[in-house]
């Protein structure tokens, strides 16, 4: 994964996965080869998962969207992001929401994000913050990405998982 971030905001995002021969590209203002697929759902969403990290994040995820919600663990945050993208790699998995609620560094993070803003798409904090790529290597509070969807409605719909402790 390359990221490129400006005065903090990711701009330029690249994801590479080398086992199947698919580059995904996106710039800010400047065009991708990427693009969001043309329908999810909100009410019972595909959530991809760390299948490393997960914290409490499947039981948040089934408490906030119920028990009709599918939960998808994976490796790595590209990977992740690009399940809530129409990709052309037909391994790939498809999701409507990344959801991570433990720390996770920046580095991990700013290309997927770049590919999301590039094409609309939102990747913010649990608590719906913009993540700053600059100061620290890392975010506590988590992350929830989405494309497509009504962000600040999934961020509200979230639990306060600093006041429940389910981190």
């Amino acid at each position: 994964m390359v990221c490129v971030a400006v005065n903090g905001k990711p701009v330029l995002g690249v994801i590479h996965k080398p086992f199947s021969e698919y580059t995904a590209w996106a710039m800010v203002d400047g065009g991708s080869n990427v693009k969001a697929r043309t329908s999810y759902n909100e009410r019972t969403p595909r959530i991809v998962v760390s299948r490393s990290h997960s914290g409490m994040v499947k039981q948040v995820a089934l408490q906030t969207f119920g028990n009709q919600t599918t939960i998808i663990p994976a490796g790595g945050a590209g990977y992740k992001v690009l399940a809530l993208l129409d990709v052309p790699d037909k391994s790939q998995e498809k999701a409507d929401l990344y959801i991570h609620v433990t720390y996770i560094k920046k580095w991990d993070i700013c290309a997927g994000n770049a590919i999301l803003k590039a094409l609309g798409g939102h990747m913010t904090t649990l608590s719906g913050e913009e993540i700053s790529y600059t100061g620290s290597d890392g975010i506590e509070g988590g992350l929830l990405a989405s494309i497509r969807m009504n962000h600040q409605a999934l961020v509200r719909k979230l639990p306060d998982l600093e006041k429940t402790g389910h981190k």
